[in-house]
């Protein structure tokens, strides 16, 4: 009979595993479709190829449904929620359930499973079959920030098959899966799928060593990742290699394992602009270029994470707080005053971080507002936040958390001699927590000619005074202020607005020179001499223009520039001289019509053309390169119509490692693969010469920027290949 063809053990279980699909077994490793696939129809029906020897577990993971695993149409089980087994022959598993309460579930199933990990565990110095595993390169696409322990995403790029392994254990001795590591990785160890109890313990070797790490994974019961997710991060210090023991009480245990190795990120600066959030393993630091006014505001995704921090004053690092952000609480980062960055070290097993920044300066400048006002009139008072007082208002808060309980605003009037000038300001808020002054000050000896202290009267809080023209203050404290929290600990900031009325009561005497006869004279000829002046420039780029432009007519009417210089170069002529004669003619085609100037140059190797912008594409002769290797290109840009804003041309490698830029002619800033070109306006024309350096045989040219406000991208269809046969 045909079911005796097949080993059963048929285990009821409760839980579900978001693998589904076919899998292959590779070299001990599985490859798995990564999807939760939910079904709530009545009837469903999955299949998976088998061949001799391989076992399964699956997962139905549906407590109304009623189900049958058939193979090659015989029954096997029926109404079971784990179902395990060998096959003696090749065939087909089919799983038939039926769903008659619509319920959600998702069907887990490991198949095709073979048995081949070794039992005892190598010795340090000895060789041993070592399993190929999945290296992260980019942190933010790999951790799933909607899992609540952070584990990597289900689907990763570029996984291959290193990414799941899967084994059966026939004996109560266990298996071990082995595979190298290097120092300042993070290793995720995942228990992904099992179909009776298991512990999963680890070692460590090094070339002469072994370390037991001990119990990292265990169940009691059969599970898959879904509803119990089961991980581990395993920090390497030093390059060896990891051996993983996996045991069963249960004999015919059939188990998958997922293993990620995440490189440790270096320190690193961010821009608090970027949008990408910060994420990594074990250990990171960063630092934030910012101003003293502007705090980082961090918000730890799912895990708590250890912070320190430290305020760059001067050349020296000042340890400024330390703490611990929780899940979805916002925790912002206040710099110490006259600090210009902040380091950021970050500590846990796994972290996922959104970034935002939020300033705290007053009155719409850069600064927090002092406390008080300048001692002299020689200090240099450009931070202290100028009142404006023609505008409508002025908004500034009192930062609780860095214990800012007063703040000073300048009043700059600039009029004539002996001008008087009427000056109120008022105060919308909670107004019974603030006191005000206004001080007008000698601009002589910079004493006090008067001042004005208030509070709140009849639930009003302003302040009027009469001044001179000059430099006067206007100071806002609060009133019984306490501090009751540590420095740096978040307290929601007291927010204040000003409002100020202005009015001119005396204009003073406006002062007035009467000119000079010699300097009437002098200046009438100062004025004629530097028109003279001020024109020669003109007429120099003019005749500069009108020599390109009888250059590029000489060009037009020999064509085919690329052939003359390769003849050139076969003459004997120096590749330096038919530099600069590619140099000069780069320069002067730019002044024909777009398809004159392409003629020039001969057939190009590349054209594209939307209604905005055209692009052509040219090889050169390699021995024109001024550096060793190099493949030289000429690459023309014209915008037909539009403005071009933050241009920058992108030299992509399709295989192989990328494109290094060597030089540009004309001189524009480049690095790496890109070359920037800044804003290009309608009827703009650039020819550039460009080597490029690097054993990739291929290159894609993308041109990124902002047409017309609105970002704009365009990739020529066509790839310029370096050695093609003709």
């Amino acid at each position: 009979m045909r079911p005796a063809l097949l080993t059963l053990m048929l285990l009821l279980v409760g839980s579900s595993f978001s693998i589904v699909g076919n899998n292959e077994t590779v070299n001990n490793k599985t490859e798995f479709n990564q999807q939760t696939i939910r079904f709530t129809e009545h009837e469903q029906n999955y299949s998976w190829p088998m061949q001799t020897g391989e076992f399964f577990s699956i997962h139905t993971n549906c407590q109304t449904c009623t189900s049958e695993l058939l193979f090659d149409g015989d029954v096997v089980g029926a109404n079971q929620q784990n179902y395990t087994g060998m096959v003696y022959s090749a065939g087909e598993l089919l799983l038939v359930i039926s769903n008659p309460q619509d319920e959600e579930y998702d069907i887990s199933p490991l198949t095709g499973v073979t048995d081949n990990y070794p039992a005892t565990r190598p010795a340090p110095s000895t060789s041993a079959d070592l399993a190929d595993v999945y290296t992260c390169q980019t942190e933010y696409l790999c951790i799933d920030e909607f899992s609540s322990s952070l584990a990597s995403k289900r689907i990763l790029p570029e996984t291959g098959d290193s990414r799941f392994f899967s084994g059966v254990l026939n004996n109560q001795q266990g298996e071990y899966l082995g595979f190298n590591v290097s120092s300042d990785t993070s290793v995720e160890i995942s228990l992904e799928h099992t179909s009776a109890n298991i512990l999963m313990e680890a070692y460590f070797q090094n070339s002469t060593d072994e370390v037991a790490i001990g119990e990292i994974i265990t169940t009691n019961e059969s599970m898959n990742y879904a509803t119990n997710s089961n991980h581990y991060f395993l920090d390497i210090v030093e390059d060896g290699r990891l051996f993983i023991k996996l045991s069963s009480a249960t004999q015919n245990t059939i188990w998958s394992v997922g293993v990620i190795a995440h490189q440790l990120i270096p320190s690193s600066m961010i821009n608090l602009n970027d949008s990408i959030p910060i994420t990594g393993h074990s250990t990171r630091t960063i630092i934030f270029d910012l101003v003293d006014t502007t705090a980082p505001v961090l918000t730890a995704v799912a895990t708590s994470v250890e912070y320190r921090y430290y305020s760059l004053i001067g050349v020296n690092w000042i340890f400024s707080g330390n703490g611990s952000m929780e899940p979805n609480i916002a925790q912002r980062i206040f710099p110490l005053p006259t600090s210009n960055a902040v380091k950021l070290q970050l500590s846990a097993d796994v972290f996922y971080l959104t970034l935002a920044a939020e300033s705290f300066a007053d009155g719409g400048s850069q600064f927090e507002a002092p406390s008080l006002p300048p001692m002299q009139s020689t200090t240099e008072n450009s931070t202290w936040p100028l009142l404006d007082i023609f505008g409508e208002s002025t908004q500034g808060e009192f930062t609780n958390s860095i214990r800012d309980s007063s703040d000073v605003y300048r009043i700059e009037i600039e009029a004539w001699e002996d001008s008087i000038h009427f000056v109120m300001v008022e105060i919308i808020g909670d107004i019974n927590q603030f006191e005000i002054e206004m001080v007008e000050k000698d601009q002589e000896d910079w004493s006090e000619v008067d001042a004005k202290v208030k509070t709140t009267t009849l639930g009003k809080l302003s302040v009027a005074m009469e001044v001179s023209r000059g430099t006067h203050f206007f100071r806002i404290s609060l009133l019984n202020a306490t501090i009751e929290t540590e420095w740096g600990n978040y307290t929601p900031p007291t927010e204040y607005t000003l409002l100020t009325t202005y009015e001119l009561v005396d204009e003073g005497e406006e002062p007035w020179f009467p000119p000079d006869e010699n300097a009437e004279k002098w200046g009438s000829v100062a004025r004629w001499f530097m028109g003279f002046l001020l024109l020669l420039p003109a007429l120099y780029l003019g005749l500069i223009q009108v020599r390109k432009q009888q250059f590029a007519k000489q060009m037009l009417s020999r064509q085919q520039r690329l052939e003359w210089l390769t003849a050139r170069l076969d003459s004997g002529i120096s590749p330096k001289r038919n530099r600069r004669d590619l140099a000069k003619s780069l320069d002067a085609v730019a002044t024909l019509d777009w398809d004159d100037a392409c003629g020039v140059w001969g057939d190009a190797s590349i054209v594209y053309r939307t209604d905005e912008l055209a692009i052509a594409c040219w090889k050169v002769d390699r021995r024109i390169s001024k550096n060793p290797d190099a493949w030289p290109i000429i690459i023309g840009i014209y915008v037909i119509s539009g403005i071009c804003e933050i241009a920058a041309l992108r030299l992509d490698s399709p295989t192989g490692e990328p494109w290094n830029i060597k030089s540009v002619t004309p001189r524009f800033l480049h690095s790496n693969y890109e070359i920037f070109l800044d804003t290009m306006n309608e009827g703009n024309k650039t020819f550039l010469s460009i080597e490029l350096a690097g054993s990739a045989n291929a290159v894609d040219i993308e041109l990124n920027g902002r047409m017309n406000g609105v970002p704009f991208a365009c990739r020529p269809t066509k790839t310029l290949i370096r050695d093609e046969e003709e």
